[in-house]
């Protein structure tokens, strides 16, 4: 290649260096991937719903506790995940469920023929076998999120 002047440019590239900030965990491109994943998880956090009195045997702010992110790498190099890792008593992704919402559904005890057990709006200790749960409305925390990143 000729430049102004008649000049020659020699252009060498360090694969290894260029890999390394690209891809390396220490390089500029995780940093950023690390601040936006940050700025997403503390948005997350903030739009969380709280219950006052916590929910499924689980304390006020459980869902919050559970949001946070991780900085990995694929096939196609890196990425961030940002997620909860909150868990409803039965194991199911609790953060999922707020995220979207649920349908109605039957709730059953985990044992057959046992009890459900809960303490209802009115101070009182309520049993059921199972009970009818009209389904929850979505409460997006998540995805709202990331138009945190406008700017960022």
């Amino acid at each position: 290649m000729v430049g102004a002047g008649g000049r020659g440019f020699d252009f060498r590239f360090n694969e290894r260096e260029l890999q390394e900030l690209l891809h390396g965990q220490d390089g500029p491109v995780a940093r950023h991937l690390a601040r936006c994943g940050e700025v997403v998880t503390q948005g997350a956090k903030r739009r969380a719903p709280v219950s006052p009195r916590g929910s499924g045997g689980r304390g006020s702010g459980y869902l919050r506790s559970k949001i946070g992110w991780q900085l990995g790498r694929d096939e196609i190099g890196l990425y961030v995940d940002i997620a909860s890792a909150a868990r409803t008593p039965q194991g199911e992704p609790y953060g999922l469920f707020v995220e979207v919402g649920t349908r109605p559904h039957v709730i059953r005890p985990r044992t057959p023929g046992g009890w459900l057990r809960w303490v209802g709006s009115d101070g009182k200790v309520h049993f059921a076998r199972q009970v009818h749960h009209p389904g929850t409305a979505a409460q997006p925390h998540l995805r709202p999120a990331l138009d945190d990143l406008r700017g960022a």
